[in-house]
């Protein structure tokens, strides 16, 4: 009897040490269930079109408003992170993104002219995020909007781009909830045009593309940042003659680039 109790003494030690060494389960995607940042960037947008002159050829229209200063904000909620006991449901997630810059001051190339010119975008989604080991994977879809505003002029309209977005996403832990780094990838089907539509050809035509590289983080107490990296495409498509008096044009195609530096700080549940 002696001898039993000596070896399940030991055993117990034993299961007890071999818990205790082994290191507890990762689950920081778990723990952040709400997370909200704001802060600011550099931001660079270059618009090119090639428009019908209406004798037959085309001329170039260029806006380029160089580097300025554009706000930035980021909210990310995990509605079912504290909810349900299943990773497969706890996956689920809801992202608002969006930026401004506002009070531009810009000279369209070749004008000679100074217009003031203001711009909003704002890109609501749900997703999925799962996770395995150090990653998350899934994407996003949702519904978001683009606001280019600008002072009255002969060369680009105002507009508002209305599109629906849909892509892929995935995160990997590198040092825990201190670093992570994510990639978004997504492409934009636009539903409507704003002004756009009728202003250089009857049959106005475009789709878009995104991408995001995000270093992001957090400590214990909750303070939370990420240094994103943003690349935004539109490519424009116009055809046929239009009898609008806002016409600027007859056909032709173009692009629109802007590129993002954005860094953020705020607080996460």
């Amino acid at each position: 009897m002696p001898r039993v109790f000596i070896v399940c003494v030991i055993a117990t030690l034993l299961t007890s040490t071999t818990a205790r060494a082994q290191p507890p389960e990762d689950d920081g995607w778990q723990r952040i269930v709400f997370a909200a940042l704001i802060g600011g960037g550099v931001r660079s947008r270059r618009i090119h079109l090639d428009v019908g002159d209406g004798m037959g050829g085309t001329e170039p229209r260029d806006f380029d408003t160089g580097a300025y200063f554009d706000f930035g904000w980021h909210l990310f909620i995990r509605p079912m992170g504290q909810r349900s006991p299943r990773p497969a449901i706890q996956a689920m997630v809801l992202q608002v993104d969006g930026g401004a810059g506002i009070s531009l001051v810009v000279e369209p190339v070749g004008t000679g002219i100074s217009l003031q010119t203001n711009t909003w975008r704002m890109v609501g989604q749900l997703g999925y995020l799962y996770p395995i080991g150090r990653w998350q994977v899934g994407g996003l879809a949702g519904i978001g909007g683009d606001v280019f505003k600008i002072d009255p002029n002969f060369v680009l309209p105002s507009w508002r781009i209305v599109y629906a977005r849909l892509g892929p996403a995935g995160v990997v832990d590198l040092l825990g909830d201190f670093l992570m780094i994510r990639v978004d990838f997504g492409l934009r089907f636009p539903l409507n045009l704003g002004g756009l539509e009728n202003t250089f050809g009857r049959d106005t035509r475009t789709f878009g593309l995104d991408s995001t590289l995000t270093f992001q983080g957090r400590i214990k107490a909750g303070f939370t940042y990420a240094l994103r990296f943003v690349w935004e495409y539109f490519r424009y498509r116009f055809a046929g003659e239009t009898d609008e008096v806002q016409a600027m044009g007859q056909g032709g195609r173009g692009d629109d680039h802007a590129v993002n530096l954005q860094l953020l700080v705020g607080w996460s549940l």
